[in-house]
């Protein structure tokens, strides 16, 4: 996979309320990081992005006519949902898998990831933001969870993630098991651990509502099967804002 620039945007013009982003969208490396000494098979596994995110995400902004900004490089480069501080920002080692060109990161080539690929995502978001204010959007991250990691299982199919939204959260939840989806509050990641950077930080800079959704992978692996998760995701965000508006 290749990307030209470090964040894709989607229908900025959407009339919907909400603003989706994807910070794993793309397993995509810069030419002259060498695929950072992994093989594409590697890169393609769920270390190296969120599998059927960015199809889900494309889905929800058809459905919804709403705008969506999509991180372009890998999450191995950097993590965009991540603080820029955080330990794990620049993983040395991902689910089993060493990354070799992770292995040493000087302070000068943390700072040019962040510069090249991590801020310009960031600064993308504050300015749809700030351009949408006037209609209050809510944020909505969107990510994708595989259904083993380190040999423990996770049965369920979509998480909804918050820490100060649980009203939406429940209505969220509610309505998509009413979908026959098996839905799981703050997992497999909790929004209380500061596991929904992303949606936080922006959410808190602009006054906005803001949640995460975690879809597991195995819902969305296909093309098709990702654009029906998101229409029907998609319908359900219709009428949790119908009742929020």
């Amino acid at each position: 996979m290749t990307s030209t620039a470090p964040h894709e945007i989607l229908n900025p013009k959407g009339t919907c309320p909400l603003v989706f982003t994807c910070e794993h969208a793309s397993w995509a490396i810069p030419q002259e990081y060498r695929n950072l000494g992994l093989s594409e098979t590697e890169l393609c596994r769920h270390i190296g992005w969120d599998i059927g995110a960015r199809a889900v995400v494309a889905s929800l902004v058809r459905t919804l006519d709403a705008p969506a900004i999509c991180a372009g490089y890998s999450r191995l480069l950097v993590d965009c949902n991540r603080d820029v501080h955080d330990h794990d920002l620049i993983v040395p080692e991902s689910d089993g898998s060493k990354i070799p060109g992770n292995q040493v990161i000087s302070e000068r080539e943390r700072q040019c990831r962040i510069e090249r690929f991590y801020d310009p995502y960031h600064h993308a978001i504050d300015q749809l933001l700030a351009a949408r204010k006037a209609d209050r959007p809510i944020i909505c991250s969107i990510h994708s969870f595989t259904p083993v990691l380190q040999n423990r299982k996770r049965d369920f199919d979509i998480g909804v993630l918050f820490d100060r939204y649980e009203d939406l959260a429940q209505e969220l939840g509610q309505r998509l098991a009413h979908e026959q989806y098996e839905v799981r509050y703050n997992e497999p990641y909790s929004g209380y651990d500061g596991l929904i950077f992303s949606a936080r930080s922006h959410g808190e800079r602009h006054g906005l509502v803001y949640i995460e959704l975690e879809i597991n992978n195995r819902l969305i692996t296909g093309t098709t099967s990702a654009l029906r998760v998101g229409r029907q995701v998609g319908e359900v965000l219709r009428a949790v804002l119908c009742m929020a508006r």
